[in-house]
C-alpha cells in the first residue's frame, strides 16, 4: 500500500514526526511517496519513492499531511483534486483538524487493517467574475473565502446577495464565507459560530463591522452567494489563507458549494464535541 506524504518542513518538529511516520509505514510494509525536493532530507529511508509530479498521488491509497491545520488544508485540497482520502499527523500546536498526534503514529496500523471511518467535508467553489460574465479566477476552499481591502486599512462597503436576492450590506474591513470545517478558523476569531461538520451550511461573517448589529448569517449549504465591493479601493480575495488575488473594479466574487467533497480519515473514536472540549474549550 502506498501513501503520499506532504510534510510542512517549516515546522520545527516536522522532520522528526515525518521520520516517525516513515518508520511506521516501513514496519507495516508500506511505501511512502514524496516529491523529489525532499530526497536529500529523507534519503536514508528505503521505503520512500520520489516523484517529479503530484500525479503520483493517483497510485497512492491516501495522502498523509504532517504539520498543523494550515498544512493540512493545503494538502487536503490536493487530495480532493485527486479524489483521495487524507489524514493529518500533528507537528504543530493546536491542529484542530489533526487525525493523530505525534505520539499516536502507531495507530496508522488501523488504516492498513481497514479499521477507520471517513468523513465527507463540504468544499466551496469560489470565482471572480467581471461584469461581462467572464471568469477571471477560480479556486476551491475547504475552510473559507475572505474578501477584504488590500494595502491601506480602510473600511469598505460590501453588498452580498443570496440566490439572486439582496441579502445584506456591510461596512467592514472584509467578509468571511466559511464552511463548517472553517468555522473553527478565521471565522471563529471574527466572532462566528462553531458549526458541526455534518451540518452543510455557509457562515457569512463580517470582519470588524462598523455596526452594533452585524452578526454572522448562517445559510443553507446549497446557497449561491455574490459579493460586490464599492470600487473605492483595491479589494482582494483569499481562499484558505493562500496568496490573495485582486478583485478588479466592477467584478464580483461568487461562492457556492462544490460538487466535490474532501474526505478526512478518522481513526480515533473521539467525537466533534470531544475535540472541541480538548482543543478549544480547554
Amino acid at each position: 500500500m502506498k501513501f503520499y506524504i506532504i510534510p510542512n518542513m517549516t515546522r520545527r518538529n516536522s522532520k522528526a514526526v515525518t521520520e516517525a511516520v516513515l518508520n511506521k509505514l516501513s514496519e507495516l510494509s508500506c511505501t511512502a511517496v514524496m516529491i523529489k525536493d525532499l530526497e536529500s532530507i529523507f534519503s536514508s529511508f528505503s521505503n520512500v519513492e520520489y516523484c517529479d509530479s503530484k500525479d503520483a498521488i493517483n497510485d497512492c491509497f491516501a495522502v498523509i499531511s504532517v504539520g498543523g491545520d494550515g498544512s493540512f488544508i493545503h494538502a487536503a485540497k490536493i487530495a480532493t483534486e485527486y479524489n483521495k482520502p487524507i489524514l493529518c499527523v500533528n507537528a504543530g500546536k493546536l491542529a484542530y483538524l489533526a487525525c493523530l498526534e505525534s505520539d499516536e503514529i502507531g495507530l496508522l496500523e488501523k488504516v492498513i487493517k481497514n479499521e477507520y471511518l471517513t468523513e465527507k467535508r463540504m468544499v466551496l467553489d469560489v470565482s471572480i467574475i467581471d461584469k461581462a460574465g467572464k471568469i477571471l479566477y477560480h479556486s476551491s476552499c475547504i475552510n473559507d473565502a475572505v474578501v477584504s481591502r488590500s494595502g491601506v486599512i480602510r473600511i469598505m462597503k460590501l453588498s452580498v446577495s443570496c440566490n439572486g436576492t439582496p441579502l445584506i450590506h456591510y461596512m467592514a474591513d472584509g467578509v468571511i464565507v466559511a464552511t463548517p470545517t472553517g468555522s473553527t478558523a478565521y471565522s471563529l476569531s471574527a466572532g462566528g459560530p462553531i458549526v458541526e461538520p455534518c451540518v452543510e451550511s455557509m457562515m457569512l461573517t463580517p470582519v470588524c463591522p462598523h455596526s452594533v448589529f452585524s452578526r454572522t448569517v448562517v445559510l443553507d449549504g446549497a446557497s449561491e452567494l455574490e459579493i460586490a465591493h464599492d470600487n473605492s479601493g483595491e479589494a482582494i480575495l483569499s481562499c484558505d489563507g493562500q496568496t490573495a488575488v485582486n478583485i478588479p473594479k466592477n467584478a464580483v466574487v461568487t461562492v457556492k458549494r462544490s460538487q466535490d467533497y474532501a474526505t478526512f480519515i478518522k481513526i480515533k473514536e473521539d467525537t466533534f464535541i470531544d475535540i472541541l472540549n480538548k482543543k478549544i474549550s480547554g
